[in-house]
């Protein structure tokens, strides 16, 4: 581009100082030129020569925009210059200026078009473990190329992948990162493995190479893996899973045994992943499980398992005899995770068909019947006179059969009836004798207990009231709207009438009002309630001793 301007001459304004003669206007042009555009590649050398009018000026060279180059500004008509190291084509637009000696200034510009000239990268891959080679089976061998290099400058590898062309089904870590691992697998015959990496430069350029290797094969085909030993509490599911053994044929089977500690019954013995519940036991013990690994060759290996079974804390209460879980409206099944942890999802009873009886019972309830000597009848015994509690170690008193109308009952006839404590304002006679039981003395519950404990009633003499908790023990929940909350067949003759609608039991414990303590604790077996109740009111009493 040229530019050219025009700067016209005074003219002489006074005649008489011009000589009085006339003079012709004319004007001085000025112009520059920065050449033609053009076309370079990084990193090339390349000469730019501007040309001004009239030829006594000044050239300034500077940079408007495009690539930096650090050299600007220049002074001179020609320069010789290095194209910048562009990562993508570029365009560098230049200005020249030129200004003459009677002040004018003029400029031109001028493209210089730079093509990136990237050099692709070089892929070169090592192997650099195991430090020992060859690797062996469960050596974890890695490939790297980190080695690999990009020719230009200032470029760098942007990213990088791993491919399996041919060879064994591996399990690799990363395909995108500059090291590639792997576990040596079983193998049965040397395996040729063929790598290719593929490694990408900053500018996009792409180079690929080809890797083999060998994996020797190994000395043992097929390995049995039982897991790692177990510690686990009674009658919590256990998982038997072999499924980390390996075979060289990749496919094979397995077969579980049971070697030592109480018997369990496996589930799926024949899979990788056989299970079984832990038997209900008293002390801690240990079970061994062996596992038969066979591939489809009909080779074979073994392991063994060791699963460590402890009691669990359940402690010598009873549960509350509800096996059933329910949400708002109706029954589901248990271990719901929107309405969790219902007494149907723990404790005794949640397990109840795995637990180890002695006698029998609802649910968790374990009783055995006793003769009148404390002997262990058979748990259809129609005939008994105590009952223990297996769970907690009580024996309790089973009741008499209906005898005739109070207060001409026997001894411990069911509807026989007792004040906690005697007279306890003036006037009062309750627990009197032969009112409400058959006693000659008082109806008073220390006379009673007094009387059984003299018979020496099933092989003992330590007959006392249940506390509170003892008591509610005998409560069976699951019995809800049933006439009792009780199991008859254990505890039978429980009264036909009752008092008011309610069958209340004595417990031993005093419900602390804060003044005259004058009630205790008693246990309704109808509907499970507890009432704190004055002590000089009636109710009724199942006696209890510990073993």
């Amino acid at each position: 581009m040229r530019v050219i301007s025009l700067i016209p001459l005074l003219p002489c304004l006074l005649l008489a100082a011009c000589g009085g003669s006339d003079t012709d206007n004319s004007s001085i042009n000025t112009s520059v030129f920065a050449g033609n555009d053009l076309q370079v590649v990084e990193k090339s050398e390349f000469t730019i020569s501007a040309k001004g009018s009239p030829a006594d000026g000044t050239f300034t060279w500077q940079r408007v925009s495009g690539p930096i180059i650090d050299v600007f500004p220049l002074e001179g008509a020609e320069q010789t210059l290095t194209a910048p190291d562009v990562k993508s084509d570029s365009e560098l637009i230049l200005r020249v200026s030129y200004q003459t000696q009677n002040g004018s200034l003029v400029s031109d510009d001028l493209t210089v078009f730079i093509a990136s000239n990237n050099q692709l990268p070089v892929p070169i891959v090592t192997q650099i473990a195991p430090e020992n080679l060859p690797s062996v089976y469960k050596d974890t061998v890695t490939l790297s190329a980190l080695e690999s290099t990009d020719p230009d400058e200032n470029g760098k590898i942007s990213s990088y992948l791993w491919q399996l062309l041919s060879g064994p089904d591996l399990v690799v870590d990363s395909f995108t990162n500059p090291t590639l691992s792997f576990s040596h697998p079983l193998l049965e015959n040397n395996s040729n493995l063929k790598w290719q990496l593929t490694v990408t430069d900053d500018e996009g350029g792409v180079s690929a190479l080809q890797y083999d290797m060998t994996l020797n094969k190994t000395a043992q085909v097929i390995i049995a893996n039982a897991g790692a030993d177990q510690t686990v509490e009674e009658f919590d599911k256990v998982i038997l899973d072999a499924t980390a053994s390996e075979a060289a044929t990749q496919s094979y089977q397995c077969k579980w045994q049971q070697l030592t500690g109480n018997t369990e019954v496996l589930i799926k013995p024949q899979s990788c992943t056989a299970s079984f519940y832990a038997s209900d036991i008293d002390v801690n013990a240990t079970l061994s499980f062996e596992v038969q690994v066979m591939d489809l060759k009909g080779r074979t290996d073994t392991d063994t398992v060791f699963v460590n079974v402890t009691p669990k804390a359940l402690g010598l209460i009873n549960d509350t005899g509800i096996g059933e879980c329910y949400n708002n409206s109706q029954r589901i099944n248990c271990n719901n995770d929107e309405f969790p942890n219902q007494d149907g999802d723990v404790g005794r009873d949640s397990f109840a068909n795995r637990l180890g009886k002695i006698g029998k019972g609802d649910l968790a309830f374990d009783y055995t019947k006793l003769d009148e000597f404390a002997d262990e009848l058979s748990d259809d015994a129609s005939n008994f006179s105590c009952i223990r509690d297996n769970t907690t170690g009580l024996v309790w008193e089973v009741k008499g059969p209906y005898s005739g109308v109070l207060p001409n009952t026997t001894l411990r006839d069911g509807q026989n009836r007792y004040i906690w404590q005697g007279p306890l304002n003036s006037g009062d006679v309750t627990g009197s004798a032969n009112t409400s039981c058959p006693s000659n003395t008082d109806c008073g519950l220390q006379t009673y207990i007094d009387e059984v404990n003299a018979l020496d009633f099933c092989g003992g003499s330590n007959w006392r009231l249940p506390t509170y908790t003892e008591l509610l023990g005998l409560i069976d929940y699951g019995k809800d709207g049933q006439n009792l909350l009780i199991d008859t067949a254990f505890f039978p003759n429980t009264p036909a009438t009752n008092i008011l609608g309610h069958l209340r039991y004595w417990t031993s414990q005093t419900a602390v009002d804060g003044t005259s303590l004058s009630q205790a604790y008693i246990i309704d077996m109808m509907d499970g309630n507890d009432l704190a109740y004055p002590k000089d009111n009636v109710a009724f009493v199942r006696l209890v001793r510990n073993r």
